[in-house]
């Protein structure tokens, strides 16, 4: 993905112009787990040859039960040399930011994307930039997709490998790492069309625009199943297990909590959608959805009546050669829950 972004650490640069590993592992570290993908680098292109959902990892020294304290407690057949890690980070920013000109240097150029981004306190930023054109006066300006994290979460992520294997090759954020899923997947058959996708996590939902093939639009929302568990909790007086129960198996009628649920986020879609129609001149085609929320009917059903459009789920390991039985037949149907940790492995290899 042109657009790929990494949190740059201080072993990145010292590895500048190095080849990438042959052989890497890629962990989305979520609110609800730890999504785990091996992938090896063959003659005949990628092989995922191990996947795997474990407990999710302590963070800023909390520790839920049954959580890991290290990205070295893991099973002997994820155990590599490098891993690729990702997160949502809900104090994360996320900005496709046009400035006036060429490329400058590196330091005018972070200043520029601190200021425009309205970051305020110790951010760790990293950015590319995607393209350079005329804007409608004629003059050059250069677009730069540009990711913030505060510094205490790169820092609180990184402190997972501290020393020895296996040492950090990149640090991703989860919504980011799916759209280079996408662009492997189904994103190669749309390179003419105009095309969105939907990255739905627990806490975190990224919206992303694509114009023929470019990135045009890219919008990250606080927003996610937690906020609708957290409604059904409260409207039908039940447990959380029974809430994750009654979203998951469609057992009760919850249409008004989706609705109250996603609604605002539905109106920003439309908004978003708009703004890039009448901006590049062009027709959103389809959705695609990924991430643990396109597992509900609901919000699928969601999303596809309040847009009217064609709206699609896809297995990301559809794009790759998976190794014979690296995917464990019980996670069978839940496929779209790696989409984050497979990209940021992919991207790796880029």
């Amino acid at each position: 993905m042109a657009e790929r972004i990494t949190m740059t650490t201080e072993q990145q640069k010292k590895r500048h112009g190095r080849k990438a590993p042959s052989d890497l592992l890629a962990v989305d570290i979520g609110s609800t787990g730890s999504k785990l993908v091996r992938v090896k680098k063959a003659k005949e292109g990628f092989v995922v040859v191990g996947a795997d959902i474990l407990p999710t990892v302590s963070l800023n020294g909390t520790r839920s039960e049954g959580s890991l304290d290290s990205l070295r407690e893991l099973p002997k057949g994820f155990r590599t040399n490098y891993v690729a890690v990702s997160v949502s980070s809900e104090r994360s920013v996320v900005r496709l930011l046009s400035l006036p000109g060429q490329p400058q240097s590196s330091a005018a150029v972070e200043a520029h994307l601190r200021e425009h981004a309205g970051l305020e306190g110790d951010y760790r930023l990293s950015y590319n930039s995607s393209s350079i054109k005329k804007n409608g006066r004629g003059r050059v300006e250069t677009k730069y997709l540009a990711v913030a994290m505060p510094e205490r979460e790169a820092a609180a992520v990184l402190s997972l490998v501290p020393a020895g294997p296996p040492a950090p090759w990149s640090l991703e954020l989860s919504g980011l790492g799916a759209l280079t899923a996408f662009l492997h997947g189904p994103g190669k058959a749309h390179e003419e069309e105009s095309v969105g996708v939907i990255e739905g996590g627990a806490r975190v939902t990224y919206l992303a625009l694509f114009c023929k093939g470019q990135l045009v639009l890219v919008r990250k929302f606080d927003f996610g199943c937690e906020t609708l568990v957290t409604k059904v909790e409260q409207t039908m007086g039940v447990e959380r297990e029974v809430a994750e129960g009654i979203i998951a198996d469609g057992s009760f009628d919850i249409s008004n909590c989706v609705r109250d649920v996603m609604g605002p986020f539905l109106r920003q879609l439309s908004i978003s959608r708009d703004f890039v129609e009448r901006q590049e001149k062009c027709r959103i085609a389809r959705l695609y959805l990924s991430g643990g929320m396109s597992l509900s009917h609901y919000w699928v059903d969601a999303v596809r009546s309040g847009t009217k459009l064609d709206v699609q789920t896809w297995n990301p390991f559809e794009g790759v050669r998976v190794a014979a039985g690296a995917y464990p037949e019980r996670l069978k149907g839940q496929q779209t829950r790696f989409t984050a940790a497979l990209g940021v492995a992919l991207g790796a290899f880029e």
